[in-house]
């Protein structure tokens, strides 16, 4: 039993919808993950290599997800199950929800963490520590739970404003003004941080090959960094595109659209941090805790360093907020469809399973890490892997090429085809056993 597609709702443009899915791949994955494994894996080389996964994986896998919405006009389950008229195949739109609900759950205690960061900033917290006492506070922050949760909470309730309302009044509205702030206050501390003396060591790291740091691993690394900043396999593309018009063809165009806006969003949060850490001398391969212990010394020496940082921070939460939203909007419509739910009902559901992984999360390092394993070393690949070879085999090329309007495109289709079919599931392949050990 499921939502009449008839009565489906749906984005009131397709700049509703471009904004909406950005705010998705452009949140914790690109300005908190990417800056520091960019940093890690020898910088330049890392986003050449990331910027060709996005354009040769990413933007096909990413049409292919989408199409699957287009031409079901349901979420995960139904879609499956609906295109190939089989039920077992309902498995893989399982594993793209319980993905996707992994990731808006176990990240939440990151959301809580930038909250902190951005009135302990704007209070001059920071301003009297040393860089040990810096990163003294990061630890002490991130055990001390009461504080944790009520940051978790007013992240909720704030998520929730907005997820409440029907699409076009709730995410779309709200994408329209977070990504414009988000591109302008980053571009603003970009401005700034390259204005300091020292600070071209930073543009040459992000933009002149060196081989020091590149390796295997790296490019390993930066296949899943294309997977988890553009939600491959998380079903979120799938429900957006679901939302979308019927008569909408363009599919193609607007991954290219989302992907060259995720790779820009990366290279400015890149161009954001370098600068600033290389000028004062500062270590771009300081890991996880580049953002959260590495910045806060940065914005301390600075001039008006309180204001910059408290922007930072800023843009940090907006990037976060417009991923969550998108999130959260695919589990809620998830949870319409296949238990023909209210909105409101949906959404408590959805606070309940973030909360059922969420609060684990935040209470354990061990827990966060194990949570960010699987879904990115299981879920993410497997579903990606089964799409793949749906589209590709099950479904089939025609059927996708027809539904997202290229069948006059013949060459555009087979280059598509090849890499749906084959390039793709080979390439998942490889990942997967590489991260296991097996080759």
């Amino acid at each position: 039993m499921g939502q009449d597609t008839n009565s489906r709702d749906s984005f009131g443009t397709r700049l509703g919808f471009l904004l909406s899915t950005i705010g998705f791949s452009v949140g914790v994955g690109t300005l908190w993950r990417f800056p520091y494994i960019c940093g890690t894996y020898g910088g330049s080389l890392f986003l050449l290599t990331y910027i060709a996964f996005m354009i040769i994986i990413g933007i096909p896998l990413f049409t292919a997800e989408i199409s699957l919405g287009m031409a079901s006009r349901r979420s995960p389950v139904a879609a499956y199950q609906t295109l190939s008229g089989k039920k077992q195949w309902g498995i893989v739109g399982y594993f793209n929800m319980i993905c996707i609900v992994l990731v808006i759950g176990y990240t939440v205690p990151v959301y809580g963490w930038i909250l902190n960061y951005i009135f302990a900033t704007a209070a001059g917290t920071f301003e009297t520590m040393s860089s040990a006492e810096v990163t003294s506070y990061y630890s002490t922050m991130s055990a001390n739970y009461p504080m944790v949760f009520g940051m978790i909470l007013l992240n909720c309730v704030l998520t929730m404003l907005v997820v409440r309302k029907k699409l076009q009044d709730g995410v779309e509205k709200i994408a329209k003004v977070l990504l414009p702030t988000l591109a302008v206050v980053m571009i603003l501390i970009t401005i700034m941080g390259l204005r300091l003396d020292g600070a071209v060591e930073g543009v040459k790291f992000l933009f002149i090959p060196d081989f020091t740091n590149f390796s295997g691993q790296a490019v390993l690394t930066a296949l899943g960094q294309t997977f988890f900043s553009l939600g491959i396999g998380m079903a979120v593309a799938l429900v957006f595109g679901s939302y979308q018009k019927p008569g909408e063809l363009n599919a193609v165009k607007n991954s290219l659209i989302v992907s060259c806006a995720v790779i820009f969003v990366a290279v400015l949060a890149g161009l954001m941090i370098f600068p600033m850490t290389t000028a004062l001398g500062l270590d771009v391969e300081a890991g996880p805790g580049l953002t959260f212990i590495v910045m806060p010394n940065v914005f301390n020496t600075i001039p008006l360093g309180r204001i910059w940082g408290t922007l930072f921070y800023i843009a940090f939460y907006i990037a976060a907020f417009s991923s969550g939203i998108a999130g959260w909007e695919a589990v809620i419509g998830f949870l319409m469809d296949c238990f023909s739910l209210t909105r409101a009902r949906a959404m408590i559901g959805a606070f309940l399973l973030v909360c059922v992984i969420g609060i684990p999360a935040a209470l354990s390092t061990e827990l966060f890490n194990l949570f960010d394993v699987i879904t990115n070393n299981v879920f993410l690949t497997l579903g990606s892997f089964f799409m793949s070879v749906f589209v590709g085999w099950v479904w089939g090329i025609d059927k996708f090429a027809e539904t997202i309007g290229i069948t006059d495109q013949p060459t555009l289709v087979r280059i598509l085809g090849f890499i749906i079919k084959f390039l793709a599931p080979i390439v998942i392949v490889i990942f997967s056993l590489s991260l296991f050990g097996i080759i």
